[in-house]
């Protein structure tokens, strides 16, 4: 089956190593994985996020990390 890969976009692998942790504290899973060619997302690194998406771009955002946007990408399950 074929879903959407909620991807959050970060601006370097340590933003992104560091969102993992933070989310990690919260609960929610998060996995560092390279941004798909083409998006335009700095270094090239995000953080993907299985469930509890909107709830983790909210948490990283009140602890100050810049988000630069989000992306689904398909994947398959």
């Amino acid at each position: 089956m074929i879903v959407g890969k909620p991807l959050i976009m970060l601006s370097s692998i340590t933003y992104a190593m560091k969102s993992r942790d933070i989310l990690f504290k919260y609960g929610i899973r998060a996995y560092v994985e390279r941004t798909p060619k083409g998006s335009n997302a700095g270094c090239g690194y995000s953080i993907y996020v299985p469930e509890r998406t909107d709830e983790a771009e909210k948490i990283l955002s009140r602890m100050g990390i810049r988000i630069l946007g989000r992306l689904e990408r398909n994947g398959r399950k």
